[in-house]
């Protein structure tokens, strides 16, 4: 049985007190011990119905108040509804107490998980599954079952806090993400409400209607962004990016990339930083910057028609197709800078790049004191899922090249490895004909899951090869873990449960 308290901690991130500021049935010192854990984090308050109908009385929504993961326990059998998403304060419209005010989505505190709403049981859950692997952002993280039919979270890794500046850009972005994941289900699955007010109230969990919770399947908000704008490709439409601090530059607004996007002269030559190159960085910094892949597209074929020696338009798609694999940022300061000094030589142009390279994370690596293996485990998965398909789960290249790919050292890959629950792998040969194979919980978990009988077969191809290998057990014991929980594959513990003795 799924304990509720685990549920409510993870969906919640600290947006609301453990205990109850008056009246805590909690020990003295409990509560001093949980406030200096908790004190950093701002408190705010979540609301919640007893009934479906409060949600619709004449004088709007008719409920309460909670500040307190310790009330929420107390009454989540009593209750229907609720926001999980915390607002900064909340109240009551009417004297008695009865009716809330406060839930607008401009006094959201944080944002902790996005939901899809369902109206219909013609397809089971475990269908649920399937499309938001294969046509969506990947499992979600709870799916539970309504009189109607199903509502999916999919559950922030961080909370992402909302603030005013840039006129709410934060929640803007965030809206664009909702949108997405609910049109990319309504492709493959029927009853998904579009219409669904994106942070507004949803059904209560309880042991009864929870159907699907993996706490392991949780999504971060820098991912989300990049599978959002691919998303937005297909209808040429950017989406608002998340600025951190310093980080509010267009690099195509910049002057090197104007510099660059008007030389004429560029070819490709051995050994030197050239025209393929270019067209590369200038696709990084258009995909940076938010602009949909056609519109990157239509710029980069206009520039190499431009060019007095152009490649094919079928290269020019590839250069595109790969920016676009969300595997980097954005431009490379470096190369930036190479390929002005390349082409533009005695031409002082600053670069002005807020990356500074092809870094995935906010702050560079090479500012902190160590990197985290966490981080690095990051970077392996995104680089599995942009080489993998349900047809080809398992990616095979060098170590060497492989570590190239993603940055990292050797000494640092075999670790992130040793210590991983979601990448498995498969070394094959010595020296120089080596090979290595890569692939994750994931991606085998979306073969396990499609119903297409050629996919499974390569989904116990993989595992049959996997299984022989000493660093793979955790791994394989969280697919083990995720499969139980899905029932359709009780045969899949046959293959996993075989003991780790060929390596």
């Amino acid at each position: 049985m799924v304990k509720m308290n685990n549920i409510f901690d993870l969906l919640l991130h600290e947006g609301i007190h453990t205990y109850k500021q008056r009246y805590s049935s909690a020990t003295l010192p409990q509560v001093i011990n949980e406030h200096k854990k908790t004190q950093k984090h701002k408190k705010g308050a979540i609301s919640v119905t007893r009934s479906k109908e409060d949600l619709s009385t004449p004088g709007g929504v008719r409920g309460y108040v909670v500040t307190s993961k310790e009330t929420l326990l107390e009454d989540f059998v009593e209750l229907s509804h609720w926001n999980p998403n915390v607002h900064n304060y909340l109240g009551y419209s009417d004297v008695e107490r009865r009716h809330l005010k406060g839930h607008t989505e401009k006094n959201l505190q944080q944002i902790n998980t996005f939901v899809v709403d369902i109206d219909t049981k013609k397809q089971p859950y475990t269908e649920i599954l399937t499309a938001a692997l294969d046509h969506s952002v990947g499992i979600p993280t709870l799916i539970l079952e309504t009189p109607k039919g199903f509502q999916v979270y999919f559950v922030l890794e961080t909370p992402l806090f909302i603030s005013n500046q840039n006129d709410y850009r934060g929640l803007k972005v965030a809206k664009r993400i909702s949108e997405n994941i609910r049109r990319s289900l309504a492709k493959v699955l029927q009853g998904v409400d579009l219409s669904c007010n994106d942070f507004g109230f949803f059904r209560m969990p309880n042991e009864e209607n929870i159907r699907w919770f993996s706490a392991d399947m949780v999504f971060s908000m820098h991912n989300l962004i990049g599978w959002s704008k691919r998303q937005d490709d297909d209808q040429n439409r950017g989406l608002f990016v998340v600025e951190s601090k310093g980080e509010g530059l267009d690099p195509t607004q910049t002057e090197w990339f104007q510099e660059l996007v008007a030389t004429r002269h560029v070819k490709g030559s051995h050994g030197q930083i050239g025209r393929d190159n270019l067209m590369y960085t200038l696709a990084l910094a258009c995909y940076s910057a938010g602009k949909g892949i056609g519109e990157t597209l239509d710029l980069l074929d206009e520039y190499n028609s431009s060019l007095e020696v152009p490649v094919r338009h079928s290269e020019v798609q590839k250069i595109v197709k790969s920016a676009y694999k969300g595997r980097f940022k954005g431009a490379s300061q470096i190369y930036i800078q190479e390929l002005l000094e390349a082409w533009l030589p005695g031409k002082d142009v600053p670069v002005t790049n807020h990356l500074g390279g092809w870094y995935k994370f906010k702050k560079e690596r090479k500012d902190r004191v160590r990197s985290h293996y966490a981080e690095w485990e990051d970077d392996l998965l995104a680089y599995i899922q942009s080489e993998t398909s349900t047809v080809q789960p398992i990616v095979w290249t060098t170590q060497k090249a492989l570590c190239v790919a993603i940055g990292m050292s050797r000494s640092t890959f075999n670790e992130v490895i040793r210590k991983s629950k979601k990448l498995l792998i498969k070394r094959i040969g010595k020296g120089r004909s080596a090979q290595t194979g890569l692939t994750s919980v994931d991606v085998l978990l979306q073969c396990a899951l499609e119903y297409n009988q050629q996919h499974r077969s390569l989904y116990y191809e993989a595992l049959t090869l996997l299984n022989g290998s000493r660093e793979n057990a955790s791994a394989l014991w969280e697919l083990e873990n995720q499969l139980t929980l899905l029932t359709k594959f009780p045969e899949s513990s046959s293959l996993i449960g075989k003991k780790f003795n060929s390596s």
